[in-house]
């Protein structure tokens, strides 16, 4: 087994609880909206659709096949167009509070803090997460997560989205860890372990749905498996 002296975390799903915060602050901005709206569907029914759409723009997004608006605003606009709604500044005014009231909710995955506090001890570790420069920051620091983090590297300010192998490089250069002494743990298949493996580093999947093609260093279903084998 390698001698990892440093790890880099994903934040979104990995750490910071993505699908719990978000559906909490939809919801409430979902709840302002429908008192002068009566034609929106139920919030259930729309946070379906928004959740197909935003698993697809950000993948668009990570691919450089879309850019930061697109993804930003689309969410939401495709979302109400799939109940008819042709609404674009309503999407706009959506996707305008989302991005100023997510970052604060202070969900995080099961055992976070715990096995953060314990790998702490005896590892340097780092954030490497494709996400916008003004929720990255925001959402670590109002979680209580900044302080385990030596870096925090953002692909919008780096320049690079995973799984595009510069922003690994980088983020190695920057921290002065060989690839040997690295391991990424993520739980996006394209971005996270692709990314990663291909850049040569170490890969801990979490919750590695779907499987993965190519066999990753590790698998874990949940964050205090990593207690076990780092």
């Amino acid at each position: 087994m390698s001698e990892y002296k440093h790890l880099f975390f994903d934040l979104d799903h990995t750490l910071w609880d993505t699908d719990k915060n978000a559906k909490e602050s939809l919801g409430e901005i979902y709840s302002e909206v429908q008192l002068s709206n009566d034609q929106l569907p139920p919030f259930e029914s729309y946070y379906g659709r928004y959740k197909e759409h935003n698993e697809q723009l950000w993948g668009l997004y990570s691919e450089n096949k879309i850019g930061r608006e697109a993804l930003r605003i689309n969410r939401f606009r495709y979302a109400l167009e799939d109940f008819k709604i042709n609404d674009y500044q309503l999407a706009v005014a959506i996707a305008d509070q989302f991005i100023q009231r997510t970052p604060y909710k202070t969900y995080l995955i099961d055992d976070a803090i715990f096995v953060l506090d314990e790998l702490s001890v005896k590892y340097k570790m780092s954030i490497i997460t494709n996400g916008f420069r003004e929720t990255q920051h925001i959402k670590l620091a109002s979680s209580g997560l900044t302080k385990y983090f030596d870096h925090v590297f953002i692909s919008e300010e780096i320049g690079f989205n995973k799984p595009d192998t510069r922003i690994f490089k980088h983020a190695l250069d920057m921290t002065g860890t060989k690839l040997t002494e690295a391991v990424m743990i993520g739980d996006t298949y394209e971005t996270d372990f692709i990314g990663a493996h291909t850049a040569g580093i170490d890969q801990v999947y979490f919750k590695f749905n779907p499987p993965e093609k190519q066999k990753a260093t590790f698998k874990i279903t949940a964050l205090k498996e990593l207690l076990h084998i780092i």
